[in-house]
């Protein structure tokens, strides 16, 4: 069975990057990104303005649901065909997370 390894990375307003999270799942399905969004609010998460990931439709959607107004990017690295997608990024930028 293939797992997802998900780590999630937030840069500040004075570009400080603070690891956020980390996951293994089964899946990258929107369930799945609603739920670890909530938690990230949950846990103080605010302020989100961008975030880049890989392609996947799931995080898109949860995207929208989650962080109204929020832009979302397709990362670089993942449209380099070099890259070893083991690991999925979501990088949150501009957030405070208490």
């Amino acid at each position: 069975m293939t797992k997802a390894f998900l780590v999630i990375t937030g840069v500040r307003e004075d570009g400080y990057r603070e690891r956020l999270g980390a996951r293994i799942a089964d899946g990258e399905d929107e369930l799945f990104w609603s739920g670890l969004f909530e938690e990230l609010k949950e846990r103080g998460l605010s302020g989100v303005k961008l975030i880049v990931s890989d392609g996947h439709k799931g995080i898109q959607k949860a995207i929208v649901a989650s962080f109204l107004g929020a832009s979302w990017q397709i990362s670089l690295t993942n449209v380099s065909e070099s890259f070893d997608k083991v690991e999925t990024c979501v990088m949150f930028t501009s957030c405070e997370l208490y």
